[in-house]
């Protein structure tokens, strides 16, 4: 095989190549991780087809090896695996069924909000909460398995900040219904929470965003959108004055979340 193909390759046949030519060289991984200056974890996983390489890491790899390609033209298709596959159609069937909890929940609070009283019970408020919380984690372990799959560090953080973020809001969100306070500090505190909140998701929504305009993939225009989204969203939520505009555009933002990882299980 041709050294210009090598950059078409999926793994493991990527990490096996970039391991022939290594040894074709008379390099250990050690002397190669002298050559490009990439973690020695990195080369070790890289050929055990453990992960995939960004364009760039494959570009430095193969020019320390000497490799004769046209780097110019760097293709990181990837291929999905059968166990990721499960993963990514899970998390595209609970993103569903996130989506609908979710209109729910919001319809819940705003009438809670301006009415001052609740459509549900506590406990099926609760139970609400709940399971959005629980299927939002769910579904959003589509986007992990993406920013594995594309080592995209800053894509894996976010995430998690945000399943973390979601999970602690919607528990918050539980106990403030099951407080039976209502003082006027009380209600100063909350509405000054509220606030916090949505500076919180709106900054890393924004986050979210630039993080999926990095990726490159095989559906970039479909990732840019989204991510475009994202941001668009986001910054209307951390304004706070723009937040009920954020809600609108969270819609669309959530289906194409679904639609990029329902893409990617099929692929």
């Amino acid at each position: 095989m041709e050294n210009k193909n090598l950059l078409t390759m999926k793994q493991p046949a990527l990490g096996k190549r970039i391991s022939e030519l290594r040894k074709q060289k008379g390099l250990t991984q050690e002397e190669l991780v002298e050559k490009c200056n990439i973690n020695v974890r990195t080369i070790q996983r890289i050929e055990a087809g453990e992960t995939i390489p960004r364009s760039f890491t494959i570009k430095t790899i193969l020019q320390a090896l000497d490799a004769d390609i046209n780097v110019d033209n760097i293709i990181n298709e990837i291929e999905i695996s059968n166990n990721d596959r499960k993963v990514l159609n899970l998390a595209w069937i609970f993103g569903i069924i996130y989506f609908v909890f979710g209109v729910i929940e919001t319809i819940a609070d705003v009438y809670h909000i301006t009415q001052n009283e609740m459509i549900f019970g506590i406990t099926s408020y609760a139970c609400i909460k709940v399971i959005s919380a629980i299927t939002f984690v769910l579904f959003f372990m589509g986007f992990i398995k993406l920013a594995k799959k594309y080592s995209s560090k800053l894509l894996e953080v976010i995430v998690y900040v945000f399943m973390i973020t979601y999970v602690f809001s919607e528990l918050y969100d539980i106990f403030l219904i099951s407080s039976s306070n209502e003082t006027i500090i009380v209600t100063s505190i909350v509405e000054l929470m509220s606030i916090v909140e949505l500076i919180i998701f709106g900054t890393i929504q924004i986050i979210f965003g630039l993080s999926l305009l990095q990726l490159k993939t095989k559906f970039d225009s479909l990732i840019k959108v989204n991510g475009i989204l994202e941001i668009i969203t986001g910054i209307c939520v951390a304004t706070v004055v723009l937040s009920s505009i954020g809600l609108f555009f969270l819609i669309p933002t959530i289906i194409i979340e679904v639609v990029v990882l329902y893409k990617f299980a099929k692929s």
